[in-house]
């Protein structure tokens, strides 16, 4: 069983949301898109810890701030009927598919379809059904309208928006929580079935060293040891029987123990019947005391938890949490559990990211098979272009922003399944590296052909824009030659994030016309554009742009730094007047990324307000595609 979709709204930053799962889904996109509100959702569901109970009564802030401020005008402004004023509502909705026999006897209930292969369980944070709004409204108007015979309606008129609004009180306190299933408001889940199932989230701010010590009740080391019956560790406690004659018989205890007798003695009363007489005794501890003594330790060589690198803990962490999961032998065990783990690449080295990354889907499989196991699904969040490299991008969901709304696109979504799109997502899943896959933490792609312009493009982004192409959220892919198409196929497919396309035209080649139908068959796509060079290649253009002016002595000190010999006789030759562009073409087109770096490392330090050097126009207009 696993949850296959997942709707959200008025949720922290989800409005209306919806999402596709898997067994195992891999869940990526830039910071502060949602990733960790969107597993949180699925805890006010699934949690069964207590903290996940408290977590259940929310807060204002966690409603969408938009649906907030859309509630406030509305009662600011008295032209809308009391009556016609919604109130925001919180709704988590998860759809479960794939049960298997026990696993239906707690589902059973909660059907949504009439073929029964569909069961939803719903949270949903709303004001009591006592609650009279239109009342609450009318308090909340008349306090405005007090407000202004107070302090005049200039001063209110005067007010920001922001203070208006806050102004007005949301009746947070109003708003209970149910769990219900079915799609039936009136259906309250069973307590009991809905104990059945778990979520465990290791958080992305996880203390690794403190839970990995079972000191406390509520450490993961102690849940886990603790998991089991307590008549499989019997036999600790009977290793312990000898203890309380060995305590009688050492000299030293013997002797702390007169010692209070004797002042016990002094300062009792002398009719006190009492026995001035103590004694120490060993308590047999139960066998939770003793389980809380147990920690961890770790290699060739052990040492205390404190004492490991974060990077091994966290590793430990992500085992020992993972290797609970697996577990279907202990004591509470539950039908159905959902394991969300935040950036498991925290404190590891790249190459030990590619390897959990590469292993981890072996967890929850069946062993020696390729189906997931029923009773786990894994839900991954990841920044790290390692992992997202190293598991099946069938499993891999971007969220983005398309406007003011958070959607969701899988990777391979509406790649074809005959020969062409499987040829494209085989090369996708080898071309995707560490390096390419940035394109789904970023607002803005640019794509190009090859080194020269992967060197050259962030300084005329910067040069164009004000700023880096990092502050602007924008990444600059190497195609490694005409291969645009299995990229563009990601943003035509529903990856809606503006996508340029830098090519050349090759003039006078087999492939003349290949820019011209590149740019035709994507023309009716908002997001895309391609830019095309004037003449055949892009350095002929940059040439062409700089063969007079400042720009020229650019060109020509860059020539000679990579061409010495040669470059210092074609400037010798050229004396004053303009490049010669096919001339000049020949002299680097063997040295192509040596003459893009030299001439970045030159622009790098000159000033582009003052230096001359010109952006050749078919780049410029294609940067304006991001204004």
């Amino acid at each position: 069983m696993y949850i296959s979709k997942l709707v959200i709204k008025n949720y922290r930053t989800f409005n209306d949301f919806k999402i596709v799962l898997k067994p195992l889904t891999l869940i990526i996109g830039e910071n502060n898109i949602g990733k960790s509100n969107l597993l949180d959702s699925i805890g006010l569901i699934f949690g069964q810890d207590v903290s996940y109970h408290k977590r259940r009564v929310l807060e204002v802030s966690d409603f969408n701030y938009k649906e907030i401020l859309r509630f406030k005008r509305q009662v600011l402004d008295f032209n809308i009927p009391a009556g016609d004023i919604i109130y925001p509502e919180i709704l988590i909705e998860c759809t479960l598919i794939g049960w298997d026999e026990d696993q239906e006897s707690v589902v059973g209930d909660w059907y949504s379809n009439v073929n029964f292969t569909e069961a939803t369980l719903t949270y949903r944070f709303a004001t009591g059904s006592k609650f009279n709004r239109e009342e609450d409204v009318q308090h909340q108007r008349n306090f405005i309208t007090k407000f202004i015979k107070e302090h005049t309606q200039e001063l209110y008129d005067k007010l920001l928006e922001s203070a208006k609004l806050d102004l007005i009180n949301f009746p947070i306190s109003k708003y209970f929580y149910t769990i219900y299933g079915g799609g039936d408001s009136s259906s309250t889940a069973n307590i009991y079935h809905l104990n059945q199932m778990k979520f465990e989230l290791l958080d992305a701010l996880r203390d690794a060293c403190t839970e990995l010590v079972a000191s406390h009740n509520s450490r993961l080391l102690f849940r886990i040891l603790n998991s089991k019956e307590e008549e499989k560790y019997q036999d600790l406690k009977g290793q312990l029987v000898g203890l309380q004659q060995a305590i009688n018989d050492n000299a030293t205890l013997q002797e702390i123990k007169n010692g209070i007798s004797v002042q016990l003695d002094k300062i009792s009363l002398a009719t006190d019947e009492t026995s001035n007489l103590v004694d120490l005794i060993f308590s047999l501890p139960d066998v939770s005391d003793l389980l809380k003594k147990i920690s961890l330790i770790y290699g060739d060589n052990p040492i205390k938890i404190e004492r490991n690198g974060t990077g091994r803990n966290n590793l430990l962490f992500i085992s020992l949490v993972l290797s609970y999961v697996e577990d279907i032998t202990r004591g509470h065990s539950s039908y159905f559990r959902v394991v969300g783990l935040e950036e498991p690449e925290s404190h590891l080295h790249p190459n030990l990211q590619d390897h959990l990354a590469h292993n981890i889907e072996s967890l929850i499989k069946v062993d020696g098979k390729k189906d997931f196991r029923k009773d786990i699904q894994l839900l991954i969040t990841s920044h790290s272009t390692h992992i997202t490299t190293k598991i099946d991008f069938e499993n891999t969901v971007v969220l983005y922003r398309d406007g003011d709304k958070i959607e969701s696109h899988y990777v391979l979504d509406g790649f074809s399944e005959k020969a062409l799109g499987k040829k494209q997502i085989k090369y996708l899943n080898k071309y995707l590296d560490a390096v390419n896959a940035n394109i789904f933490y970023s607002r803005k792609i640019i794509l190009v052909e090859g080194i020269s312009e992967k060197l050259l493009v962030p300084i005329f982004f910067e040069r164009n824009m004000g700023h880096s192409t990092e502050k602007s959220s924008c990444c600059v892919i190497n195609v490694n030659g005409l291969a645009f198409s299995y990229f563009l196929e990601i943003i035509k497919n529903g990856f809606f994030q503006k996508c340029l396309v830098l090519t050349d035209r090759d003039t006078d080649t087999k492939t003349k016309e290949r820019a011209d139908n590149l740019a035709a068959k994507y023309d009716d796509v908002d997001q895309i554009q391609v830019s095309i060079t004037a003449d055949s290649t892009f350095e002929k253009d940059l040439i062409n742009a700089n063969a007079k002016g400042k720009g020229r002595d650019i060109l020509l000190a860059v020539l000679k730094d990579v061409r010495p010999n040669a470059g210092k006789s074609y400037i010798s030759a050229l004396g004053e007047n303009p490049i010669d562009t096919a001339g000049f073409f020949a002299l680097i087109e063997d040295y192509k990324s040596e003459f893009a770096y030299s001439l970045m490392l030159n622009l790098a330090d000159s000033d582009p307000l003052t230096d001359g050097f010109v952006i050749p126009d078919y780049i410029t207009k294609g940067l304006n595609f991001f204004s």
